[in-house]
């Protein structure tokens, strides 16, 4: 029976039913409360789920440990909560939302800091704190490698950071399969977090300026963090404060902060004064177990190189470095990267340390990003070194990094690897550098010797793993020119089998360039369709088309098509008939020589000018005294010059051959 009743109530439309359950939720017993608690969550009602957001702080444990554990279907219930002009209700709300995580509704937070009652304004300050020590202390956990399932409560305190956490750099480079649920948690909502906690310190810096500044240091732990640029931004209203804050003391809690506002904020110079009143041993210790500058617990020593802003020798390094083990090796180098070396000298000493890392993962990962860090510009002495690593991720990562910076020669820095890396590295420096190589070769492909444009097209085939598929949006996309540009560009590097099907479709186009060099293109290929170019010759309505077919025909030698040729021989355009008698001496057909006479002594200009370049290719020297004829009484200048032309070149090489055999 009561099964039933609480059946109903749940699937009740009227608001009675969230009176009920409320009232059972108030004055019931536990279990009575756990029943009708569940019956409240799967209305999923705003009004009944507030009411639970109001009664929050009168329910026992157990049942308070149920809402939390089911929060995420509150969601809609805090935010109403959270704005709700019942005083007891929304700081239900305020309270929940910093308990149970909830990120995404840090904005309700950033409402009530403008409200006009002091004790929402200052329960949702702490809230804020909470949220932001939450973000803190699991991102120290992740990145640390501690799994176990450690929790902080609503005014709990950041654990103390043990010496590996030392070398960890921003939450996003913890990797993706860190065995906690909570990494997924922290990306959803951190960054939601950093804006809420600027926005705050930017407007209520006067009335919570205390514990705004504590949120905003806690989140200030990596070089990504929104409340970092705060340090940068050129006109913020929390920027006097954290920046008076960063150059004293800092608390154990804010050595993150105290260390990227050196590095990334050019606090550096007042380490020195800070360093000199610090006297709270766990500061010290958080403080020097995240740098190298205790130096084996000497503390003057320390302080003079701080003030400084020098590293010592090289010597003096290499004699540090063997006094420790591959895992002190990135506390020496965050050392260097904010010791205010010039890059270039810090670069010589970081490969110095990776040299000494040997085949460590975690300290060559250490020396990269301190390394990447840098503004553009910078050194990359390190990449450079880290080229030449065994580790294929770390190579691939470097030169993802060079690429990105672009520093000066880096195609020739990263070309060279082309021919020893792995196959992973070199589709790095192929996306990178494909399109740059690429159209370089098109660009001066029309200013080379044919010999060394061929050579040079081979080198890039072998450079670029994606030079086909370039070639190929060239020839399917672009104006006539480029298309014929690029067929010529596959001819020479003899490419036409691999762009076949392009090729084939480009046969078709309605350019009759295109088409003509196409079937030229076409005609190489050992894979070429002899029904596609018999289709071509007797359908195609351009003569330079036909022209092309027969020059592809000769080059086959297909002697299948000689009736064509015998055929183009006896009429057609000039050097469609042209070409045509050439292929037919070529394959030896006897009519070639009658029909050649027949050109020389047709009445068309154009077509006498084809019949004698058609004699100078099959050296039908026989005919020599008919092309006198036509250098001494041609009716056309043209015909008469080019006859004349022919016979000099014949003159020369006779007697060219006459010298070299009497040599």
């Amino acid at each position: 029976m009561l099964d039933r009743l609480i059946h109903a109530l749940v699937e009740s439309p009227n608001e009675a039913a969230d009176d009920v359950l409320l009232e059972a939720l108030q004055i019931g017993t536990q279990a009575e409360q756990q029943v009708a608690l569940g019956a409240l969550i799967a209305r999923k009602t705003s009004r009944g789920l507030g009411g639970v957001i109001g009664q929050y702080d009168d329910l026992p444990e157990p049942v308070q440990t149920r809402v939390l554990g089911e929060l995420r279907a509150f969601h809609q219930a805090l935010r109403e909560s959270g704005r709700s002009d019942n005083a007891t209700k929304r700081a239900c709300a305020i309270k929940l939302i910093a308990q149970g995580r909830q990120g995404k509704l840090a904005y309700v937070l950033s409402e009530n800091l403008q409200s006009g009652d002091d004790a929402h304004s200052q329960a949702a300050a702490k809230a804020l704190v909470a949220l932001a020590r939450w973000v803190s202390f699991e991102t120290q956990r992740l990145q640390s490698g501690r799994t176990d399932d450690l929790e902080m409560g609503f005014t709990g305190s950041v654990m103390p950071v043990d010496s590996d956490s030392a070398e960890r750099a921003s939450l996003l480079d913890v990797e993706a399969d860190v065995p906690s649920p909570v990494y997924a948690q922290l990306i959803e909502v951190r960054s939601e977090i950093e804006s809420a906690v600027t926005r705050a310190i930017d407007a209520h810096r006067g009335r919570h300026g205390p514990e705004l500044l504590r949120a905003a240091l806690l989140l200030c732990d990596w070089p990504g963090s929104r409340t970092l640029q705060i340090l940068l931004a050129t006109r913020h209203g929390g920027q006097n404060l954290m920046t008076r804050r960063l150059q004293q003391p800092p608390e154990s809690e804010h050595v993150e902060a105290f260390l990227l506002a050196a590095s990334h904020a050019q606090l550096r110079s007042h380490f020195g004064v800070v360093f000199s009143h610090i006297a709270e041993a766990p500061v010290l210790d958080a403080l020097l177990r995240k740098t190298h500058w205790l130096k084996d617990h000497q503390l003057q020593l320390c302080m003079h190189q701080v003030q400084r802003g020098a590293w010592f020798a090289e010597g003096e390094l290499a004699h540090d470095l063997q006094r420790h083990d591959a895992g002190g090796i990135g506390r020496i180098a965050e050392w260097i990267g904010v010791s205010g070396l010039h890059d270039v000298q810090q670069d010589e000493r970081l490969v110095q340390c990776l040299q000494h890392a040997g085949d460590d993962p975690r300290a060559k990962l250490a020396l990269f990003r301190i390394a990447a860090r840098r503004r553009r510009g910078s050194s990359v002495g390190l990449m450079r070194a880290l080229l030449d690593d065994s580790d294929e991720r770390m190579v691939r990562m470097a030169a993802r990094e060079i690429v990105r910076r672009r520093p000066p020669d880096f195609e020739n820095m990263l070309m060279r690897l082309m021919a020893t890396a792995t196959e992973s590295v070199r589709r790095v420096i192929g996306r990178a550098l494909g399109q740059a190589g690429f159209d370089h070769f098109w660009q001066r492909f029309d200013r080379l010797e044919r010999s060394t444009r061929k050579q040079a097209g081979r080198a890039m085939l072998k450079l670029l793993p994606d030079a086909v598929q370039r070639v190929q949006r060239k020839l399917a996309t672009g104006p006539v020119e480029q298309r014929v540009k690029a067929m010529q560009i596959a001819q020479e590097l003899s490419l036409s089998d691999a762009l076949r099907t392009t090729l084939m479709s480009l046969a078709a186009h309605p350019n009759p360039r295109v088409r003509s060099k196409a079937i030229s293109v076409l005609g190489e290929s050992p894979m070429a369709s002899g029904d596609v170019l018999l289709q071509r010759i007797l359908t195609d309505t351009d003569a330079r088309v036909r022209a092309n077919a027969i020059e592809v025909i000769e080059a086959r030698g297909a002697k299948e098509f000689i009736p064509v040729l015998m055929q183009r021989a006896r009429g057609g355009a000039n050097r469609e008939r042209a070409n045509a008698i050439k292929a037919l001496h070529r394959m030896k057909v006897g009519v070639a020589s009658p029909q050649l006479i027949g050109m020389l002594k047709d009445e068309r200009a154009d077509h006498r000018i084809s019949g004698l370049w058609a004699l100078k290719q099959i050296g039908f020297w026989t005919l020599l005294r008919e092309v006198a004829n036509m250098a001494r009484g041609d009716d056309s200048m043209k015909v008469r010059r080019y006859a004349l032309a022919l016979i000099k070149t014949v003159s020369e090489s006779v007697a060219a051959g006459k010298i070299a055999k009497a040599g």
